[in-house]
């Protein structure tokens, strides 16, 4: 039964020019060049952000390059069946055969495993010619189970949702206009991009919410009040962007501060939302503590507050914009060098961002459509001399 589950999940070892008929995506270039390395790579994120495809096309370029098919083992842990050939290392081992050449392990949904920390360890310490990539849908568990067993032996890689040019590639034909507009309304996952119709993006939208809740919250978390954390999930996607304020929300739903603090790091752990927190130096009128949450998709965000309105018609556009500014920001960073915060002072004089990579520090003002130098670049320069200042418009995707 395994070997043939497996010839099913690893169908160019018996078709010659398999066609695999992916879409190439930015953070490819980063990951192919750490697979000449010894370490273990992992790819981390949300569910359909497109993690299996980027090991698909992995699997082809090695194929393209002169790697055996036979040399490729692909395995997705969703079926359950696999796992017993995970349970014995000598039996995995055998699996893979006695042939002495550079073989290439693929492992699609690690968390599925209890102990894929071990198993990848036990294997890369045999010292043998053997790359392993693999991909896992929850920070939480993956980290959980791996994190003592892999220091010094992996790299990780967090998956975002398409970048603003990576969707103008997956949804064309298309006009920049109408891409910032449907990322700014439908947010960026792979499968909602390629729909065309609206209505067609709303149903893969909710879709992946309902996965999300059944097999990352239910399943793998366990959690039990989802009426409750589904309450939080609109309180906090009515409050994106700004201060976030969890006593109110924990005196407002009866929830106690430890328990909204819970849900926050679930959101962290499963790739909806970031918080950003405060920059502050030496300036004793910073805010150092609140931080700001926001949304990893605003499809998803949306799709919460069932709130889907043209932007013509809407009161939040800027907010949005500002949301999508910082998930491009992320989707480019990926070694996670750069450091990204907001900073604000207790009379309200604020910029959306800080950025800081190298030594450098640059702060970020995002606006939909006002392109004025605001006064508070004045007050950080004067603060941070060797702070540089920017605004950016929507212009700035549409040019």
């Amino acid at each position: 039964m395994i070997n043939e589950i497996f010839s099913l999940q690893n169908p160019w070892r018996e078709q010659a020019n398999y066609s695999f008929d992916l879409k190439q995506r930015e953070i490819y270039r980063t990951l192919w060049e750490n697979m000449d390395n010894e370490l273990i790579i992992g790819l981390v994120g949300s569910r359909q952000v497109g993690k299996s495809s980027l090991l698909y096309l992995i699997i082809e370029n090695l194929i393209r390059s002169g790697t055996s098919p036979e040399h490729i083992f692909y395995f997705n842990l969703d079926d359950l069946q696999l796992h017993n050939l995970f349970s014995s290392l000598p039996d995995f081992i055998h699996f893979l055969g006695s042939d002495v050449s550079r073989k290439y392990i693929f492992i699609d949904e690690i968390q599925r495993l209890d102990s894929p920390g071990l198993f990848l360890k036990e294997i890369f310490d045999l010292k043998r010619d053997i790359k392993i990539v693999y991909s896992g849908s929850s920070q939480l568990e993956v980290r959980a189970k791996t994190k003592e067993y892999l220091v010094g032996r992996s790299r990780l890689f967090a998956i975002s949702r398409l970048s603003f040019h990576e969707y103008l590639d997956f949804a064309a034909p298309t006009t920049k206009q109408e891409s910032l507009n449907n990322i700014l309304l439908f947010g960026a996952y792979p499968a909602v991009a390629k729909e065309s119709r609206q209505i067609d993006k709303k149903l893969r939208i909710k879709d992946i919410f309902q996965a999300y809740v059944q097999k990352d919250l239910v399943d793998f978390i366990n959690l039990k009040d989802i009426a409750s954390f589904n309450k939080f999930l609109i309180r906090v996607a009515m409050q994106s962007g700004d201060l976030l304020n969890i006593n109110s929300i924990s005196n407002s739903m009866g929830i106690s501060r430890s328990k909204i603090e819970d849900y926050l790091n679930i959101l962290e752990d499963t790739f909806i939302c970031k918080r950003i927190y405060p920059f502050h130096k030496n300036y004793n009128k910073e805010i150092c503590k609140t931080p700001k949450l926001f949304f990893l998709d605003l499809g998803l965000r949306n799709f919460i507050l069932n709130s889907f309105n043209d932007l013509s018609l809407r009161t939040d556009t800027g907010s949005l914009f500002e949301n999508f500014y910082l998930t491009e920001i992320l989707a480019k960073d990926h070694y996670s060098m750069e450091k990204v915060n907001f900073w604000r002072t207790t009379n309200k004089t604020d910029i959306d961002f800080i950025i800081q990579n190298e030594g450098r520090l640059n702060a970020v003002e995002v606006k939909w459509s006002d392109s004025k130098r605001p006064k508070s670049f004045y007050t950080i320069e004067s603060l941070y001399p060797e702070m540089k200042t920017h605004i950016i418009t929507s212009d700035y995707f549409l040019k």
